[in-house]
């Protein structure tokens, strides 16, 4: 191996390592069972309300496999630094077929002086046409989404 070999590895690795923060933090992991895949979408800003409140738009992508039916459970959350713990939202369950992004728009909470941070935890059996259950999958987590109330 050359010096110039050995250089462009080091480069290329530190390149890359450099990317993997930016990389993680604002992009959610898909998670599969039985023929359905799922992901926990980043909250997003859909719009703001005569009021003045806004309204985010918890994403959820979901595809099955023809046959099958992803039933999911879905927990919005604000997340807070210690000693105080995270604040549950809410729930909603869906049953999806097919291939599709649930949206699912909900109020900004006004718990806190300054930025909410938001995100969400998914997970889903599947069932299919014949009658076969899977197991539930675990909790999988989106990205965390900072908004001004």
């Amino acid at each position: 191996m050359t010096l110039a070999t050995n250089t462009r590895r080091i480069v290329a690795g530190a390149i890359a390592a450099a990317a993997l923060p930016v990389a993680a933090a604002s992009s959610a992991f898909a998670v599969s069972t039985s023929g359905c895949t799922a992901t926990p979408l980043t909250p997003e800003y859909a719009y703001t309300q005569a009021n003045g409140v806004k309204v985010l738009n918890y994403k959820i992508a979901v595809t099955c496999s023809s046959g099958r039916t992803a039933h999911i459970t879905q927990e919005r959350w604000e997340e807070d630094d210690w000693p105080n713990g995270d604040d549950h939202l809410g729930t909603s369950t869906f049953s999806v077929r097919g291939s599709t992004t649930l949206n699912n728009y909900r109020t900004l909470v006004d718990g806190e002086i300054g930025q909410e941070e938001v995100f969400q935890k998914i997970r889903f059996y599947v069932v299919s046409d014949n009658g076969v259950v899977s197991g539930w999958t675990g909790w999988h987590t989106s990205a965390t989404r900072s908004f001004y109330n």
